[in-house]
């Protein structure tokens, strides 16, 4: 079954592990929304190219946390098929 990845609360750890805050991302990122939460908590904002972004500010690769997520998924789901062929 595949698992339900939250990018706002991976990011949010990140942000707080480097001591920054939702508000800083948004200042770095020219966003002109005053609310930087709103990054962390809107999925909309959670695209490639928004990840790319925070991935270089933060210097955390969020693309290969994902990377590995889907690795472990695609390991889960070809051993249960090869149990349900076996």
């Amino acid at each position: 079954m595949t698992q339900t990845v939250d990018i706002g609360k991976m990011i949010q750890d990140v942000l707080k592990s480097i001591d920054r805050t939702p508000a800083w991302l948004a200042k770095k990122l020219n966003n002109s929304r005053t609310n930087g939460s709103k990054i962390i908590h809107e999925k909309k904002y959670n695209d490639i190219i928004f990840l790319i972004e925070v991935s270089v500010l933060t210097n955390h690769n969020f693309l290969q946390d994902l990377a590995d997520i889907t690795a472990i998924e695609m390991n889960s789901n070809s051993v249960q098929n090869d149990e349900a062929f076996g």
